[in-house]
């Protein structure tokens, strides 16, 4: 599995031999950037792929120096799991 950013259009891609198996979509404006949504195909469920797009979209707000409004209800959890990251809280 890979991550693949595409920054034209907000989001950040799980794919599996080239194939899209989970996605989270984000914003940013005023340099605060908005999760508002991570999806995981339900096959690959469980394998904490949704997790590691939250945390990579983490590490770009931490890298721009914006914060993050967890705006879906899985992104909160993730930074409920990871206090050391909770420093990007909007």
């Amino acid at each position: 599995m890979e991550l693949t950013h595409v920054a034209d259009s907000g989001r950040w891609l799980a794919l599996n031999d080239e194939v899209q198996i989970g996605e989270l979509i984000y914003q940013v404006e005023d340099n605060v950037m908005t999760i508002s949504h991570a999806e995981v195909e339900p096959f690959y469920r469980g394998n904490k792929i949704a997790e590691e797009l939250v945390l990579a979209a983490i590490r770009q707000a931490r890298e721009n120096e914006w914060k993050v409004v967890p705006a879906c209800s899985f992104a909160k959890t993730v930074f409920e799991r990871y206090p050391d990251e909770q420093d990007v809280l909007a």
